[in-house]
């Protein structure tokens, strides 16, 4: 199972240089431009690391990473920028940067880098969520499995299934599923859980998560 790793480079030669090295060495890359198309990606997808540049367009790389750290994603992160003041620098890591590498550099000594925070993230890769049998979370890479085939679902639908599967029996109110899939600076939307639930039931089956009419949904399996 290969790791995936979120690009945000607003250079295209660079972004496709990284892309084709990351590649050659079992890497699973999403190339974005922007700060705000990096973090649609986020909201819809799962990455175990983030390559990031500062000066981008629309969020620069600190805001993007202030985003993501407050709504609580901790994925590991690297920094990739032309800025080599101590200012830019502590300013990185106190917004929740894992590491910093400065532009030039060396393919190889950022491969290394990645390797290393990849491995210090390996001591919680194996926090599992049994749901039955055949299907279990990996709450540290946000993965859902059956058996040992990783299964394709977004971000929001694995919150979506952990909250419920935490739940299991009981009911999960809308107020709930609100708190824990959307930060307060992001917009709620009514409609996205449904379309969320009917992801989760075309896996799971119609008759394991039922509505409870007016007030949310509960998780029987």
């Amino acid at each position: 199972m290969s790791y995936k790793i979120l690009i945000l480079e607003d250079n295209t030669l660079l972004l496709q240089t990284l892309e084709d090295f990351l590649n050659e060495h079992g890497y699973e890359c999403t190339l974005v431009k922007s700060g705000k198309e990096a973090l649609k990606q986020c909201f819809e997808h799962k990455f175990d690391l983030y390559l990031l540049d500062v000066k981008v367009p629309d969020m620069n790389g600190f805001e993007f990473l202030q985003s993501l750290r407050s709504s609580g994603d901790h994925t590991p992160a690297i920094f990739v920028t032309s800025l080599n003041d101590q200012e830019s620098l502590t300013k990185g890591f106190m917004l929740g940067g894992d590491d910093y590498i400065k532009k030039p550099f060396e393919l190889s000594e950022l491969l290394l880098r990645i390797k290393a925070l990849l491995a210090r993230a390996k001591g919680i890769v194996d926090d599992w969520l049994i749901i039955d049998e055949v299907y279990k979370l990996n709450l540290a890479r946000k993965r859902l499995f059956y058996k040992h085939e990783e299964l394709d679902i977004n971000l929001k639908d694995f919150e979506l299934l952990y909250l419920l599967v935490k739940e299991r029996g009981k009911v999960v109110t809308k107020e709930m599923i609100h708190e824990c899939l959307w930060s307060s600076s992001e917009e709620i939307n009514e409609g996205s859980i449904r379309v969320y639930i009917n992801n989760l039931k075309k896996i799971f089956g119609k008759d394991v998560i039922l509505n409870i009419r007016g007030i949310g949904y509960r998780f029987e399996k």
